[in-house]
């Protein structure tokens, strides 16, 4: 990336990293003993996790495009 440009937010990032930030903290959790999940269940979290990151991807992208065709975009 250029050293003159700026850096855009991408929200679906943040929402990936809490995902799999949580689902780390229940790995954790478990092994401290403090919790006792399923052992299944880490799989369809990360997976609806991921749809969700991808859901928010897709209304930034459109939001961004829609900003851009109206001229309100840098």
């Amino acid at each position: 990336m250029a050293p003159d440009r700026e850096r855009r937010f991408e929200p679906a990032t943040l929402v990936a990293g809490l995902v799999f930030l949580a689902i780390a903290g229940g790995f954790g959790l478990a092994a401290a003993g403090s919790w006792h999940p399923r052992p299944t269940m880490a799989l369809p979290v990360m997976g609806l996790g991921l749809v969700l990151t991808g859901l928010v991807r897709a209304v930034t992208r459109s939001v961004r495009s829609r900003s851009r065709t109206s001229g309100g975009a840098r």
